[in-house]
């Protein structure tokens, strides 16, 4: 009998052991922003043509996971809150736990002036939302564009793979975070 009692206290140990395993703690600093991929100095206000770089850091991952930036309109005049602005979006691939960073700018005429928002998901291996943050930022200064969808976008981020988009109004380049000192 106490044996049995035993290998059952055992099997349980080891179910719970692999639940265990299997729920993953990795999760996001907030969104920083800044002018550089360190966003040193956190800035929350932009001029129109200034590049900005939303950075997050991912924390306690172990394995491949996904980050997922957005750029969102928040206030701006003619355009729907929470829409995504200038198709800017970007899947980043993220191994283990580190800094990934998402850089854009809109050449020309540049950011319409108004309140944006970056977000930042990061997803599992499995697909689903294991955190997710967002900041907000303000776009101020001279712009002569009277329409947001005039300004084309550019863009790039941390990721370990270059794509060049389907699309004629962005450009897309990605690094990783470790070999973007090399590549600079």
């Amino acid at each position: 009998m106490q044996n049995k009692i035993n290998s059952i206290i055992a099997l349980g140990t080891l179910l719970l052991a692999g639940l265990a395993c299997s729920f993953s703690t990795a999760n996001l600093s907030e969104v920083k922003l800044g002018k550089d991929k360190s966003a040193t100095g956190s800035m929350t206000s932009f001029k129109p043509q200034n590049e900005i770089f939303a950075v997050a850091a991912v924390n306690n991952a172990g394995g491949k996971n996904k980050v997922k930036f957005r750029l969102l309109f928040d206030d701006v005049e003619g355009a729907k809150s929470g829409a995504v602005a200038y198709k800017l979006d970007k899947v980043l691939d993220v191994e283990g736990s580190r800094d990934v960073w998402f850089n854009f700018s809109v050449p020309g005429d540049g950011i319409v002036p108004g309140s944006y928002k970056v977000e930042a998901v990061l997803l599992g291996e499995d697909g689903k939302e294991l955190d997710r943050k967002t900041t907000t930022f303000s776009v101020n200064g001279t712009n002569s564009s009277k329409t947001t969808k005039t300004n084309k976008p550019k863009k790039e981020s941390s990721d370990d793979t270059d794509e060049e988009s389907t699309s004629d109004n962005k450009k897309s380049d990605s690094k990783t975070e470790e070999n973007s000192e090399e590549n600079e």
